[in-house]
């Protein structure tokens, strides 16, 4: 599945919000359904226009969390910078701040911010009478900086840091998944798995984490385990495409064998989710290779929708209507073939 580690990284940044420390979660998780955009903006006055005590402080902390939680990072940011006003040696605000900044699309102003939060908890986290609660709060700056470190290109820094943090707290969940995504991303296949291995063992049902493992298997060449993860994250959470997609694919590249199954896997990922241009395209060429070229041309002009300038599925469509003895439109398809690949020599 040649686009996996394309967009590994970016699984790490739609993922972000769940880097909050446990107890956040609890806090946001028990907060009352998420306030309207009036009660926000109401909050972020009261805050900057007195002079609030530690219940109000708290309060609305935990409001910029059941923010975070329902990805309005926007009004999140808004309202935790106006926390760090009153409350700048605060830890949880200003790396609430830098956590909702950074979602908001704003990566050179987060890396300040997060760089701060790490440096307020750091010491604490590797101190000889460290509490639990510093590790993992040191562990959580230091994969967040990290991540931004990584969108800004500058993947060995990214790297001293995670390592920092698998060292600070082995069994920081985010931490293993987070330096298997960024290996991965870097091309160490090998040692992807290893943190990809011990964050399952961490969290055996969690799908982000069997997803990776999966791929990072199939592309070292180990089918057999792959093809295992894959169909172990397809029946735990059988409502997700990306097991489905996995499974299927990885099934028809095995041959014969796995034809059926791989076709109903792809099926049931493309229920899940109708825009999978790899599912579209996997199932085109399977069933053109097994005499159904008419019912490969559906999935094949709904990829080509989706990937307007890959040669890929016009190429296949132009295969399936010459099976079907319709050499005009064949024609038409190789025709299309020819002008992209000429279009992207000119670039």
């Amino acid at each position: 599945m040649r686009y996996f580690r394309q967009f590994s990284f970016v699984c790490v940044l739609t993922a972000c919000a769940a880097l909050l420390h446990p107890n956040c979660i609890a806090l946001a998780q028990r907060e009352a359904p998420a306030p309207s955009a009036a009660e926000v903006q109401q909050s972020i006055a009261l805050v900057r226009t007195s002079e609030p005590n530690d219940e109000t402080i708290s309060r609305t902390r935990s409001l910029g969390q059941s923010l975070l939680r329902v990805g309005r990072f926007v009004e999140a940011a808004d309202l935790f910078a106006a926390l760090a006003e009153k409350k700048p040696a605060d830890f949880m605000i200003v790396y609430g701040q830098a956590l909702a900044t950074f979602n908001s699309g704003h990566t050179a102003e987060a890396e300040p911010l997060a760089r701060r939060a790490m440096e307020m908890v750091l010491p604490a986290g590797r101190a000889a009478d460290r509490q639990p609660e510093r590790i993992a709060q040191a562990a959580d700056s230091l994969v967040l900086l990290s991540v931004i470190l990584a969108v800004q290109k500058d993947d060995q820094a990214a790297l001293k840091l995670l390592q920092q943090a698998v060292q600070i707290a082995p069994n920081h969940f985010d931490a293993q998944l987070s330096m298997g995504r960024l290996l991965f991303g870097m091309g160490d296949d090998n040692g992807a798995i290893k943190y990809f291995r011990t964050a399952v063992s961490l969290q055996p049902e969690n799908s982000q984490a069997m997803f990776f493992l999966a791929t990072a298997l199939e592309h070292t060449g180990d089918i057999e385990e792959a093809t295992s993860s894959y169909r172990k994250l397809a029946s735990t959470r059988p409502d997700l495409y990306e097991g489905h997609l996995g499974l299927g694919s990885i099934l028809l590249k095995q041959g014969n064998k796995g034809v059926d199954e791989g076709l109903k896997e792809l099926t049931r990922a493309l229920e899940i989710n109708p825009n999978l241009y790899e599912a579209r395209v996997a199932l085109g060429r399977a069933l053109i290779a097994r005499g159904q070229p008419s019912q490969a041309i559906t999935h094949l002009r709904r990829a080509a929708e989706l990937a307007p300038q890959n040669p890929e599925p016009h190429y296949q469509l132009s295969l399936a209507y010459r099976r079907l003895g319709q050499g005009d439109a064949a024609a038409q398809e190789a025709a299309i073939v020819k002008r992209i690949n000429e279009s992207r020599r000119a670039r």
